[in-house]
């Protein structure tokens, strides 16, 4: 009996340590996971935003740096990236209250345009994923991401933009010096591979990626099929037509290469602020005022559309932050 009972002693006084340092550990925890912000009685931890400020720095902070100086290159990127995740947390909660939902037919039509865009089959594609390090669900719950939002956008942004041919001539008219609408034009098609990621390795992926296209090309393969199996599946990218600039419109870097190209020849890999691109050029137009071509026209069009989307969606983002609860903690 005397020993039943140390048995049962030695049990409670077990038991209450692992207690004690459960509690501890949750003490802890509950110190160093802090709020940094709360959004409409939705709080963001310290620890989510650590997450999503690690690529950015991973290429911001070195070793050699001293404490200090990691701290404060910590404080401004932290106070770059806090307000992005607030406007995130905002707009998941207008895909929410408009209950937009994204199907998984929607997902899996989504990835199979991705994979017949890169020349790719399913499992190829998969692999590809697996190499970089990303898991297929994962993935998938990105696609869902990117067709929610853009339903979104489309909801309370795009659908209410109208481009006319009044405002596109007014624009052209703008652009007017006394001399007319000055040419030349240069009228570019590119092939664009954008990093996966801030990451050296992601960056190099991206280069190497750009040098496979630049060798399929100059062993014969059409710039069309080219720009379709490389380019990268964002929408800066998918688009052959990269658009027609004047040479003060372009980089210092983009302006050499393409002074040295004759219509329909191609570009060495560059890199631009896109990413790594092949440029090719299309064509010429020295036309000016209301009589420039149509593909510059329709180029000036999407200018304006483009412009617009950012500018209204700006704006509709500045109104959804008006009428929300946020305090920043950081």
């Amino acid at each position: 009996m005397q020993m039943k009972y140390i048995k049962f002693c030695l049990l409670v006084v077990l038991f209450f340590g692992m207690f004690l340092t459960t509690l501890s550990t949750a003490s802890h925890a509950v110190i160093v996971d802090r709020i940094v912000a709360v959004v409409n009685g939705k709080v963001i931890t310290l620890s989510e935003l650590k997450k999503r400020a690690q690529p950015i720095l991973d290429k911001y902070l070195s070793p050699d740096m001293s404490p200090e100086e990691r701290a404060t290159i910590k404080q401004k990127i932290y106070a770059q990236i806090l307000p992005q995740m607030i406007d995130d947390y905002l707009v998941e909660e207008e895909i929410n209250r408009l209950g937009i939902k994204v199907t998984d037919q929607e997902v899996e039509a989504a990835i199979d345009n991705i994979c017949r865009s890169n020349g790719m089959t399913r499992q190829e594609f998969e692999e590809r994923l697996k190499k970089d390090g990303i898991s297929l669900e994962d993935y998938k719950k990105q696609i869902a991401t990117q067709i929610e939002r853009l339903q979104l956008v489309n909801a309370e942004v795009k659908s209410k933009i109208v481009i006319t041919d009044e405002m596109v001539q007014d624009y052209i008219r703008k652009q007017k010096g006394e001399g007319g609408y000055e040419g030349p034009f240069y009228i570019l098609e590119h092939i664009c591979i954008v990093p996966e990621g801030d990451s050296p390795r992601a960056k190099e992926e991206a280069r190497k990626r750009a040098e496979e296209a630049l060798k399929a090309l100059e062993e014969g393969m059409p710039f069309e099929e080219a720009a379709r199996r490389f380019s990268s599946n964002v929408p800066v990218a998918k688009e052959l037509r990269l658009g027609v600039f004047s040479l003060d419109e372009m980089a210092p870097s983009i302006k050499d290469a393409v002074k040295k190209l004759s219509p329909g020849e191609y570009s060495e890999v560059l890199e631009t602020p896109l990413g790594f691109e092949i440029l090719r050029l299309a064509g010429i137009s020295n036309a000016k005022g209301e009589d420039l071509d149509k593909a510059t026209i329709e180029e000036v069009r999407r200018k304006l559309y483009d412009q617009e989307i950012n500018e209204r969606f700006q704006e509709w983002l500045n109104e959804l932050r008006a009428k929300s609860t946020i305090r920043i903690l950081l």
